[in-house]
């Protein structure tokens, strides 16, 4: 159902917006000048825009409550940087409030001095063409005099967390080329999982499997039971040791009213041990922890034994 947005709008309807803003996958880049001193500043931004080829133009935009918004509104010159899926740790940085984030980020100075992040997927330097007012933002339009571009994946973010396109695509393609296949997610709607429940009251998590398994396969599947799930990241990819079958999970998102074979249970008491394969059981525990602080990792390996890769859980602030 759309939501009408009141003008101004609520603060209970605030975090919904953003939420619905959040739905939109951008890379992340980090906008930098100097400020009149001469010192360095910067912050991380996904709003950033290509805006014309000829003459060359982009735009990023700032909060007007970030500290160093004058500087970058009186700016005659500011860089951007769209970082690489392995510079986590850049936007985490500038998306702090540290004072000592140049002291810490590998960068370098470019033409007229702006400083760049050393490392990144594409960097640019431009002439400030004009600050435009934008409700709590300002649109700071940019002419490109300079730019540079390496090779490597970019960074993603995507309702709030960061994302890997090359590591998703890998592990994913790699198992998906195995003829015995499950797909399938781990699924909450508020705070319960959607779980398949069998004549025993025995617990799975809901999947397909088999040569027709795919993610298409699987939306359709659980349409047809009457819920409509939104699979959001990879979340377990593993190989059953005695089988030699491969799992693929997500984790996501699930709307609707289930019909025979699934039920909505409480994630916070969840009885593990109703549910009878092992690699699902410690998969739905390291979900229930893992949703307490919104971060969220990747599990590859068997279905005895593997390592878990962390994703950041992010919030991007234009400081």
């Amino acid at each position: 159902m759309a939501t009408r947005i009141a003008n101004p709008i609520k603060d209970e309807k605030r975090h919904a917006l953003r939420s619905a803003f959040g739905a939109f996958p951008t890379g992340v880049t980090v906008v930098t000048a100097r400020q009149s001193d001469g010192a360095p500043r910067g912050f991380t931004a996904n709003s950033f825009t290509s805006v014309s080829l000829d003459p060359p133009m982009l735009l990023v935009c700032i909060a007007k409550s970030a500290h160093s918004c004058d500087v970058f509104t009186n700016t005659a010159y500011f860089g951007v940087s769209i970082l690489k899926e392995d510079q986590k740790d850049a936007s985490g940085l500038f998306a702090s409030q540290r004072p000592d984030k140049f002291d810490i980020a590998d960068w370098f100075a470019g033409r007229h001095d702006v400083p760049l992040i050393s490392g990144s997927l594409a960097t640019f330097t431009c002439v400030r063409d004009k600050a435009v007012d934008a409700g709590d933002h300002v649109i700071l339009v940019g002419e490109v005099e300079e730019y540079d571009i390496d090779d490597g994946r970019p960074l993603g973010f995507f309702r709030g967390n960061y994302f890997s396109l090359g590591l998703e695509e890998t592990l994913v393609s790699a198992a998906a080329r195995a003829q015995d296949l499950t797909i399938g997610a781990v699924l909450q709607r508020g705070d319960d999982v959607l779980v398949k429940i069998d004549a025993h009251g025995r617990f799975s998590l809901p999947k397909v499997t088999g040569p027709e398994a795919s993610e298409s396969h699987f939306n359709k599947t659980l349409v047809e039971k009457g819920v409509e799930p939104s699979l959001d990241f990879l979340y377990a990819i593993y190989r059953d040791n005695e089988s030699g079958a491969h799992s693929i999970f997500y984790h996501g998102t699930v709307s609707g009213s289930p019909g025979a074979g699934l039920t909505f249970v409480g994630l916070a008491d969840f009885p593990l041990e109703k549910i009878e394969n092992a690699a699902e059981r410690s998969m739905l525990n390291r979900y229930r922890s893992e949703v307490q602080h919104g971060q969220f990792s990747i599990y590859e390996g068997t279905d005895e034994v593997g390592r878990v890769r962390q994703v950041a859980n992010a919030a991007l602030h234009t400081r």
